[in-house]
């Protein structure tokens, strides 16, 4: 199992925007073949939330990033005005046990 963790930090005043335009990025991830749960989990820090996806194999991750950014988010170019990948918190691995 390959594990992808992406964080984000929203401006005050946008969560449900976010939460609305990035849910449809989680949603079509859960449809995708290989992927076992995709969640948006709003964190305890001020206006930080993390995306949790697992995957059956880290190929099926990667052929649905192909689709996360040249199809889905190009379709939603407002996040990228209230939101930011912190991709320095950004973190991937496999379940080993």
């Amino acid at each position: 199992m390959f594990i992808d963790l992406s964080f984000f930090e929203v401006e005050e005043g946008h969560q449900r925007s976010f939460e609305r335009d990035f849910g449809t990025i989680v949603l079509r991830a859960r449809d995708t073949t290989g992927c076992i749960t995709s969640e948006l989990v709003r964190m305890d820090e001020d206006f930080h939330y993390v995306w949790v996806e697992r995957w059956d194999r880290r190929e099926e991750h990667n052929a649905f990033n192909e689709i996360l950014f040249g199809e889905l988010l190009p379709s939603l170019p407002d996040i990228g005005r209230y939101a930011s990948r912190l991709v320095d918190r950004d973190a991937e691995g496999y379940v080993v046990i």
